[in-house]
């Protein structure tokens, strides 16, 4: 049985068509559109008309794709964007009335659990308890768990698109701004540095856009880009992060988007996103940093596809 998800997220859509022989999760195809569904109106909990027509294109468009492949289901589910939007709910009826399918609303907890079951098929998180964290364009999801099970989780209004229309006014980047934004997470992120700590946890394993993004530029910079190729997880060289962080955050938009391995609809926010992790990597003193490539839409595929065979 083929199953389909249309991730509804505040910067990209994907679609994924997977099955699951053998207890596996097989990725079938893989679609991704930059939508920015935040764009303009993520700060005042609003999606923009022409967000809003965009996104209703791309589902559009998913579901031919999704349909011309024989899928038997399409799940849709949406995120930041649209559950904190004013108007998230008309999108979502819009969404129905055009293509027949119904989106789920999902709040930050499960969005957390999918992102696990999604990184769990992509890597061994092992015994002891590790840090994901899912770099969103709305929120952020940090989850601590081992391969057993999630001790504790939470979805956090951290996401790269808020962080950079609230911070990154400046082209390239102000230190001021990057101090403003490290203020902003000292407030924010408090209670998962404290619960990291108390876990004793000292991988960070990082799932989604933002972190397959560094791994593409480390992996051009250190001419070895086939190692993420057919590759479910990969591990960071924390000297290699810093190195790529230190070389991209005085460029400005124009000469990002000419980095080797980040593609230019990547480049605005990639800034954001470093300090981010950069952030979590020094309060929590990590000693191991992990890519795992699955999260959230392999993560309800994944669960979908485990209800159907047992």
């Amino acid at each position: 049985m083929k199953v389909a998800v249309i991730d509804i997220g505040t910067n990209t859509f994907n679609l994924l068509i997977a099955h699951k022989p053998n207890r596996r999760l097989i990725p079938l195809a893989i679609h991704k559109e930059f939508v920015f569904l935040g764009k303009g109106g993520i700060n005042n909990n609003t999606i923009q008309d022409d967000a809003i027509l965009r996104g209703l294109q791309t589902i559009k468009k998913f579901k031919k794709i999704a349909d011309d492949l024989g899928t038997t289901k399409i799940i849709a589910i949406a995120t930041s964007a649209v559950r904190n939007a004013k108007n998230g709910n008309d999108f979502a009826r819009k969404v129905k009335s055009l293509t027949g399918i119904d989106v789920k609303i999902i709040n930050g907890n499960q969005e957390a659990e999918y992102i696990y079951n999604g990184a769990r098929e992509a890597t061994n998180l092992g015994d002891n308890p590790v840090l994901i964290m899912d770099v969103g364009g709305g929120s952020t999801e940090f989850i601590i768990c081992d391969r057993y099970q999630v001790y504790w989780k939470k979805s956090i209004e951290v996401g790269a698109a808020r962080l950079f229309e609230q911070f990154h006014k400046s082209d390239p980047i102000l230190q001021q701004e990057i101090e403003n934004i490290e203020a902003h997470l000292e407030k924010k992120l408090n209670q998962v540095i404290e619960k990291a700590l108390d876990f004793e946890v000292e991988t960070l394993i990082g799932s989604s856009g933002a972190f397959t993004s560094i791994a593409k530029m480390i992996t051009h910079n250190l001419n070895e880009p086939e190692k993420l190729k057919n590759s479910t997880e990969y591990e960071f060289d924390l000297v290699e992060f810093e190195n790529i962080r230190e070389n991209i955050v005085h460029l400005n938009l124009e000469e990002r988007v000419k980095i080797p391995g980040l593609i230019k609809e990547r480049a605005p926010m990639i800034i954001v996103g470093t300090v981010l992790v950069k952030f979590i990597l020094e309060k929590l003193n990590i000693q191991q940093f992990k890519l795992a490539r699955y999260a959230l839409k392999e993560g309800v595929a994944s669960e979908f596809l485990n209800c159907i065979t047992h």
